[in-house]
């Protein structure tokens, strides 16, 4: 078993709570019900209902996600007295999480990061590194603009919805930094016409989805930190099917929503 204070020191190294968004700290959203130490954790990207389920029936005593948790099984949670920890932005950006570990995968060279992106370099066709997404993310559909013949030379791996509007400024950046390969998530109209006006390739990896390599890598260094504890991690895999781009989730879409419609 590991004390809860051990545990969220371990947490604070592997991802840093400095790197956060001011406003999505890590921590936890809610606290193991009467203890101080635990010995089953689950690690997910979304803490789905049936994740909590899962977990709960292999008696898992704290779930940490990637994502924030919306009151899915909520009496299962209250009933087993589990914990919920959510990481997101710090495990994106930490120097073993999300973004980087998608990067190594691709193997892309010459790795920068600059907030939340990582740049890298390739010398693949856009068809050669869908067939790597595929294999990575163990899906056999998806979603991309460009030509497939086109050779890829410098990517940009955005976590979350890079896709959506609301990152209108930060797209001028990306090509000011000669990326001509975008891997992000929902894609929408306006940003295939507009990359496509300059050329730029873009594969939409599912918002989840692509946070799965991440959140297993994480996952596995548990496994290794905490042997020494007796301590059981288990990652579970479901994810949720759908992307959200809602207000209250991201900050700023709804005021650009509501311009919009003025």
């Amino acid at each position: 078993m590991i004390e809860l204070g051990r545990l969220d020191s371990i947490l604070e190294e592997l991802a840093p709570a400095k790197n956060a968004d001011p406003y999505d700290l890590p921590g936890y959203q809610v606290k193991p019900e009467g203890r101080e130490k635990v010995e089953k954790i689950g690690v997910c990207v979304d803490p789905t209902e049936r994740n909590i389920l899962a977990a709960a029936q292999k008696g898992v005593e704290l779930l940490i996600s990637h994502h924030p948790w919306q009151g899915e099984a909520a009496g299962e949670l209250a009933a087993k007295g589990m914990g919920l920890y959510k990481l997101h932005s710090a495990w994106n950006r930490a120097p073993e999480g999300n973004n980087i570990t998608l990067a190594r995968l691709l193997n892309l060279s010459d790795l920068e990061t600059a907030g939340d992106v990582v740049f890298g370099m390739t010398d693949l066709s856009l068809k050669e590194l869908l067939t790597c997404c595929q294999r990575i993310l163990e899906v056999n559909v998806i979603p991309y603009s460009g030509d497939l013949n086109a050779r890829i030379t410098r990517v940009a791996i955005v976590p979350g919805p890079g896709f959506f509007p609301v990152y209108r400024e930060a797209w001028d950046e990306w090509l000011a930094a000669g990326c001509n390969l975008i891997l992000s998530s929902e894609l929408s109209r306006y940003s295939i016409n507009y990359f496509a006006r300059h050329g730029v390739s873009l594969i939409d990896l599912g918002h989840s989805l692509m946070a799965k390599p991440g959140m297993k890598h994480l996952a596995y260094l548990l496994q290794n930190r905490l042997k020494a504890f007796d301590c059981q991690v288990e990652f579970f895999p479901h994810l949720y099917t759908a992307d959200y781009s809602i207000g209250f989730v991201y900050p700023g879409l709804g005021e650009l929503a509501a311009e919009r419609e003025d």
